[in-house]
């Protein structure tokens, strides 16, 4: 892995051409898979593709899932079936694609080649499904080599990378519809109004059906239940095991796209799929673990890997339904993002931020930067060495308070790691 991240000078490079190339020598794995989903867009890819794992696992079928980044080891990001790629294998297929780059001496970057290497496990031990998280932007995206995908979702668009794929909204959602297909389906979950219509524009000459949420599909919270509708269907289930209104659009989503790939679903089979559910650092509440050492017994602590506005918005929204405790952040984040539109969907529900920097990042924001950004916004915040300290420091100030880790998910693997 480490000959690969030498590759190519550039961590980002967007562009299709390098991997074709590559992809060819090795006699194109990935036109050898079959009934493949992509999912592409902003914030909840990951869940989506989580949920609709599950659903499809829990009827019967089996699933290969690609996602990025990893939290604590590479292996996460290659599912084969229910388990995570072996050293042994992912170290085979990584080798046959390090000797086609270097046979034919071609500069790759490191997300072409593991990606190739995806390509080959997945050709070599197939599934059912084959679920492929979409990585930055779309268009240009190494999973946009596939050619005839069975489904596509567009979950939720908004900034993010804009110094890849533009500052405009209307232009980061070109790119993301760039990786769009013919004859397919495409499942679009919920979007504002500027999106929504910048994806029609897209998608006009398209001759794919789409089912979108608000119009085709909708999910609701009623009475301690969550309800899912669509022209064919309405089912009654219990909420999912991942916390937080949004995952509910993203489980009507990963509902959505299931129904259109299989047709028929099974209630009950449905509610054991999204109880299920595994998606690490997403609102997940520590409950067992050594970072539990460094608060008191009545101290809860939550990590979710939030980085940018929309996900910023919606773990606020889920901080405020925790009533009548206090709310204590421990915050790292890379300095390619903008901390000041992070933060101030944090005003109201914040008691107090610690500032801390990744480890082993590079590009991790300076933690006094971070603080002087949060107090500006009259968040009380102060600069503190790393995680367990900022736990300790936390816990001696209110052993009754809710701490909630964030801000990258780089700091969840780390965070993860310690634990």
């Amino acid at each position: 892995m480490d000959r690969l991240l030498s590759l190519h000078p550039k961590k980002i490079d967007l562009s299709l051409d390098r991997i074709k190339v590559l992809l060819q020598k090795l006699n194109n794995p990935q036109d050898e898979l079959k009934n493949v989903i992509n999912c592409v867009g902003t914030k909840g890819k990951g869940s989506t593709c989580a949920f609709l794992k599950s659903i499809l696992e829990h009827h019967n079928k089996t699933v290969n899932l690609y996602v990025s980044p990893h939290l604590q080891r590479f292996n996460e990001r290659i599912i084969l079936k229910d388990k995570e790629i072996s050293d042994e294998f992912l170290n085979e297929v990584l080798t046959t694609t390090m000797k086609a780059i270097e046979k034919h001496q071609l500069s790759v970057t490191f997300f072409e080649a593991t990606t190739t290497a995806t390509y080959l496990a997945f050709k070599n031990k197939p599934a059912d499904y084959t679920i492929l998280e979409c990585g930055l932007g779309g268009r240009l995206d190494t999973t946009a080599v596939i050619n005839k995908p069975i489904a596509q979702i567009i979950t939720p668009i908004s900034y993010d990378h804009m110094e890849f794929l533009g500052n405009a909204l209307e232009k980061i959602t070109a790119e993301k519809c760039g990786i769009l297909k013919q004859q397919t389906q495409i499942i679009i979950s919920k979007q504002s109004s500027s999106v929504l219509k910048q994806i029609d524009k897209e998608t006009e000459n398209n001759n794919s059906p789409r089912f979108i949420f608000g119009e085709d599909f909708q999910v609701s919270k009623e009475n301690g239940r969550f309800i899912y509708q669509d022209d064919q269907s309405l089912f009654d289930l219990d909420l999912p095991n991942l916390q937080g209104d949004h995952q509910l659009i993203n489980a009507g989503t990963a509902i959505a796209a299931a129904q259109k790939i299989l047709k028929k679903l099974d209630t009950n089979k449905l509610n054991q799929a999204l109880k299920n559910v595994k998606h690490r650092a997403r609102l997940e509440k520590i409950t067992k673990g050594k970072l539990l050492d460094y608060i008191n017994p009545n101290n809860q602590l939550y990590l979710d890997g939030a980085h940018n506005e929309a996900a910023a918005e919606a773990v606020s929204k889920f901080l405020e339904t925790l009533k009548g405790k206090k709310i204590y952040m421990i915050l790292g984040m890379l300095n390619t993002k903008d901390a000041k539109v992070f933060l101030k969907h944090f005003t109201s529900t914040i008691t107090a931020i610690k500032t801390i920097s990744i480890p082993e990042q590079d590009n991790s924001q300076d933690p006094k930067i971070l603080a002087k950004v949060a107090n500006e916004f009259g968040i009380k915040a102060t600069p503190s060495q790393g995680i367990t300290e900022a736990l300790h420091e936390i816990a001696n100030e209110d052993s009754n308070a809710i701490i909630l880790i964030t801000g990258s998910l780089y700091l969840m693997g780390e965070v993860l790691n310690k634990n």
